[in-house]
Order: structure tokens, then C-alpha cells, then sequence
């Protein structure tokens, strides 16, 4: 069902971008969606439900496209870029500071291919298209595709941030603390 969905929204995505380009445009276009896909063992697309109110208040559930499904990478992708030189500072500071401790620096330093996503979209009040992202290393035992995943603690395992596809920009960015 997922794959005829996504499948359904690239083509819809495809007739919507390649309409008025040259044959080469929309050649160079068709190509780069297909370069994308959805990897479905590490990003789940869950609905939203208006009784999570924490995540999103007054909005509407959404789809999402492909090439919106690869601008939230891009963005994610940024966000990350922006953290991780901080958390790089943070642990040459506390292994100078520390050097009796062994620090590891996988609990500074965010790496994506170490992490599931579950997206959430929807369309705000100003009628603009935002998603949340959950981000986590350990799901325990629950369905992660179907359940959102939240935990007290659990440090950089656990973080999200919300994005804006109308604007381009994330907000949001909130990273687990440690107990």
C-alpha cells in the first residue's frame, strides 16, 4: 500500500513539475525523483491525529509528495550540519576537561544512518505544509510504524524537530536529555 501510494505520488509530483519544461528539463527532473526513493525500514509516514496536540495545534493531516519527501531530507540534513559542529566542540571540551573518562563521541554527534524517522504533515492555520520529525535509535518493543515514539531521557538517541516546506526553514530542534 505504501509503495502504490508513493509510487502514485511521484507521478502526480512528475505531471505537476514537468509541465511547460523542455524535454530535457523535464529528462533532468524525472531523473532526480528517480534517484529518490523512500526507504519504508527507516522512515515511517504516520497521520496525524489533532488529539496529539503537542506536536501541532489547530492543522490538518496532509500527504506528502516524493520531491517533498526529498526536500525534508535536505532540510534534515542542514539541521544536523548546524548541530553536530557545537556537539564537536562539546566533546573535545569535556575530554580535555575529563581525560579520565573515556567519552564517546557517538553520544555527541548526530549521525543520521544511525537512526529511524517517523514524519508527521500536515497544513497549519496560515495554510502552510509543516512536518514534525521523530528521530530515534531504539524503539524498544514498540510498532514505530504505526506509534509515535517518546521517551523521558535517552539523550541524543532521541531527538526531533518540526519543518516548514513552505518556508524551507526547521524549527524546533529538541534533542533527548540524559538522566
Amino acid at each position: 500500500m505504501i509503495r502504490q501510494c508513493i509510487f502514485l505520488t511521484f507521478i502526480v509530483a512528475f505531471c505537476q513539475t514537468s509541465c511547460g519544461q523542455t524535454k530535457s528539463e523535464t529528462d533532468n527532473v524525472k531523473h532526480q525523483l528517480d534517484a529518490f526513493t523512500l526507504d519504508s525500514s527507516v522512515v515511517a509516514i504516520l497521520t496525524y491525529d489533532p488529539t496529539q496536540y503537542w506536536i501541532f495545534k489547530d492543522s490538518k493531516p496532509t500527504t506528502l509528495t516524493t520531491v517533498e519527501l526529498q526536500e525534508i531530507e535536505t532540510i534534515l540534513n542542514k539541521c544536523v550540519n548546524d548541530y553536530n559542529p557545537e556537539q564537536q566542540r562539546r566533546f573535545k571540551e569535556m575530554n580535555d576537561k575529563h581525560s579520565q573518562y573515556k567519552h564517546n563521541q557517538r553520544n555527541f554527534i548526530i549521525d543520521l544512518t544511525r537512526y529511524k524517522r517517523q514524519y508527521v504533515a500536515i497544513i497549519n492555520s496560515k495554510g502552510e505544509k509543516e512536518v514534525w520529525i521523530n528521530c530515534f535509535c531504539r524503539t524498544g518493543s514498540q510498532d514505530w510504524k504505526k506509534n509515535i515514539i517518546s521517551v523521558l531521557d535517552g539523550g541524543i538517541c532521541y531527538f526531533n524537530l518540526k519543518v516548514n516546506l513552505t518556508t524551507g526553514q526547521y524549527y524546533e530542534l529538541m534533542v533527548n536529555g540524559d538522566a
